[in-house]
């Protein structure tokens, strides 16, 4: 019983340590929109499903990570190829339709997609497929964070030259084609303009949130630091680049304002991270 009441324990401690790295951009961003007149079913669902990601979490743990990494890649991919078949919305199609509300696809696979291409011995299936599946969404700035947090994926793989030489110039091709399609999407002051939002409040407030915001990839960074698993690294990539991307204002600002893509794909990559990322 100990034992078990320990390991609950560490569980626990873990799972609000990475909802305290969240929690601040995520408060700032509720502040940002109460004080910016959104109705409260908008941000009310953004600490709603803060809640119930974080005590799915605590609950489930890590065992997600017990099953194969090619039985989850595929999941995650077929999630992504869905986008394909959704609505479209100024030339764009990222997102899924699940009724009661609408999810960005890449946002909630991508994180927890790095973390099985970092341990995965042949990765560029996968790699290959995310990549012309955000090509053809398009979604730039999620496709420039993959191509970026791909790196260290293949650097793992680096005596595999004509893989790696094949993934760069197919990934290279897919961002190309996903910086040269014009996307109309008028950009929404409670989710891309969030930041803007707290700035009209206080400078001070603004600073805050983009601070808030470096503390995703810091965590990772942190853990990389410690441990030098490939997934760390890519993580760290990825949410340093994606949330560059939203300090345009041209883009989602992930855990921040509107969207809870950000938030579940948060936790989805934790259910997935093992308890020791060296394995990977």
């Amino acid at each position: 019983m100990t034992g078990e009441k320990n390991c609950a324990l560490k569980r626990g401690r873990r799972v609000v340590s990475y909802a305290a790295v969240i929690l601040p951009s995520l408060a700032l961003g509720v502040l940002a929109m109460i004080a910016g007149g959104v109705s409260l079913m908008l941000w009310g669902q953004q600490i709603a499903a803060f809640v119930v990601f974080a005590l799915l979490a605590a609950v489930v743990g890590r065992s997600l990570c017990r099953v194969p990494d090619a039985v989850c890649a595929a999941v995650l991919v077929l999630v992504l190829f869905a986008t394909l078949f959704g609505a479209e919305a100024g030339g764009a199609r990222r997102w899924l339709d699940l009724a009661v509300f609408n999810v960005n696809a890449a946002m909630l696979v991508l994180p927890a997609l790095l973390i099985l291409l970092g341990g995965m011995e042949l990765p560029y299936p996968v790699l290959l497929c995310a990549g012309v599946i955000l090509a053809l969404q398009p979604d730039a700035s999620q496709l420039t964070a993959l191509c970026a947090a791909a790196v260290p994926v293949l650097w793992r793989h680096r005596r595999k030259r004509i893989w790696n030489a094949a993934a760069i110039l197919v990934l290279a091709a897919c961002m190309l084609r996903g910086y040269t399609i014009p996307v109309t999407i008028e950009p929404v002051s409670y989710c891309e303009g969030v930041l803007a939002l707290l700035g009209g409040l206080s400078p001070a407030l603004m600073a805050a949130g983009a601070l808030s915001l470096a503390l995703v990839p810091a965590l990772f960074a942190c853990r990389f630091r410690r441990e030098r698993a490939v997934p760390l690294l890519s993580l760290t990539i990825y949410y340093a680049v994606t949330m560059l991307f939203a300090l345009s204002g041209e883009y989602p600002m992930p855990f921040m304002g509107f969207g809870l893509s950000p938030i579940a794909g948060y936790w989805l990559a934790y259910l997935l991270m093992p308890d020791s990322a060296e394995a990977k």
